[in-house]
């Protein structure tokens, strides 16, 4: 059964469109929507979905039901960060975890072990991890990679990082490559942006993305890891 979010005078309520199937997200604070925002450029998730579940749990000796905020799916054969395929995320504020962790303590933990059963990862989040450079990043490449783009515009910048003899290039040395090639400043912006968020391009996204962030396709990179692997 998954909760309907009521409105609240103390959280922000609300619906985040995305590239995953379910494509609107329900929220019901502005911390989880962050979340849900910096989830969105992991590459390896295959699909998210918010109150995907209300328990039923013996906490103490008594009966509680709980309903967590997001299930990550990865995808089979995707890195899974957290050792899990599945795995099931509380967001919290750090000061409220703080505040009242004998209370919520012995409810995540029933939580946890009701999910490690079904093979499920559990965690709690804050913004203490939340807020940060990769969910800064996530929140500017999030409208242009929900749009849209061009395959000409794809195979354009392919061509540009596979060149041969080329490793990488910079994010503004790309996008002056794109103009030179007839495109508008902000529409050869807004393909890197949506091309670094779908994981077409490859970079450090626990930085700032600026015109400095180097990049490299994605089928590059994946074929110089595999020959150092075997080599």
């Amino acid at each position: 059964m998954t909760r309907i979010i009521p409105p609240s005078h103390r959280s922000i309520t609300g619906s985040l469109p995305t590239r995953f199937p379910a494509r609107q997200l329900h929220y019901e604070s502005k911390l989880e929507r962050d979340f849900l925002i910096m989830l969105e450029i992991d590459t390896g998730i295959e699909a998210l979905a918010t109150q995907p579940v209300t328990l039923d749990l013996v906490v103490n000796g008594r009966r509680r039901r709980y309903t967590p905020d997001i299930l990550a799916t990865w995808w089979e054969d995707a890195r899974q960060p957290f050792g899990k395929r599945q795995v099931v995320f509380e967001v919290k504020p750090y000061q409220i975890l703080k505040r009242d962790y004998a209370d919520l303590a012995p409810k995540y933990r029933a939580a946890r072990q009701h999910f490690a059963a079904e093979g499920i990862g559990f965690r709690v989040v804050t913004d203490r991890t939340i807020n940060c450079a990769r969910q800064a990043n996530a929140a500017l490449l999030g409208p242009a990679m929900r749009r849209p783009l061009s395959q000409d515009i794809i195979s354009t910048v392919r061509a540009i990082l596979t060149y041969p003899g080329v490793a990488s290039r910079s994010f503004g040395e790309v996008r002056k490559l794109l103009i030179a090639d007839g495109l508008l400043r902000d529409t050869a912006q807004q393909a890197l942006f949506h091309m670094l968020g779908m994981g077409y391009l490859v970079a450090d996204l626990d930085v700032p993305v600026s015109d400095m962030t180097a990049m490299q396709w994605w089928a590059k990179l994946a074929e110089e890891e595999a020959a150092i692997e075997t080599g």
